[in-house]
């Protein structure tokens, strides 16, 4: 199992020190075009723990923005990044939850959050990373990102704080009042819909 780690590793050598990517972990919120992405992005650099959670299923809809494909609608999308996730590395840690962040007892968090864990916000709403950053990253001291799209994609915004020192999440959402276009859940628009 450790030969396997270090040959799918091999390249990244010189560049990712394997063994401490191994050890870092990632609570990704949303698993969807954004999500999948990063996660599958985060398996390649060699981050060996990940806790996903998203209540989504793939659509036929999803699979022209997102990481997984047709032989993947009907399942939650959780559970098709995990197994992408183990494609990458076998030996990858990968936790699921099927719901939204603020369902999940934060007892959950206890055994996955720590100073090697980042959270990476990618929901299609502010709600579930406003919840992450207050209710997890200040409490266990975690690195928080925040990636959303606005409304078709018309633009885009990353924010990111460390749990000391730097405004929060809700400071960014405070200071952005009525200008911020970033879709909410629920509120797809395809081609041909009328808005």
């Amino acid at each position: 199992e450790y030969k396997l780690h270090i040959d799918i590793f091999s390249r990244n050598t010189g560049i990712l020190e394997s063994d401490i990517m191994l050890e870092k972990g990632a609570l990704i919120i949303g698993c969807g075009s954004v999500g999948s992405l990063v996660a599958l992005e985060l398996a390649r650099a060699g981050v060996g723990r990940f806790f996903l959670v998203d209540g989504d299923i793939m659509s036929y809809h999803n699979i022209c923005r997102h990481q997984c494909g047709i032989q993947d609608v009907g399942k939650f999308k959780t559970t098709a990044v995990k197994e992408r996730i183990l494609q990458i590395n076998p030996t990858a840690q990968v936790k699921v939850q099927n719901r939204m962040i603020q369902e999940i007892p934060l007892a959950e968090f206890d055994d996955f959050c720590n100073h090697d864990t980042i959270i990476v916000g990618c929901a299609d709403n502010r709600e579930g990373d406003l919840y992450a950053d207050s209710h997890l990253g200040k409490v266990y001291g975690m690195p928080f990102i925040s990636i959303g799209c606005w409304e078709r994609a018309f633009a885009g915004e990353i924010f990111y704080c460390l749990p000391d020192g730097m405004p929060a999440y809700s400071d960014f959402v405070a200071a952005l009042g009525e200008s911020s276009g970033r879709a909410n859940a629920n509120t797809h628009l395809y081609m041909g819909d009328v808005g």
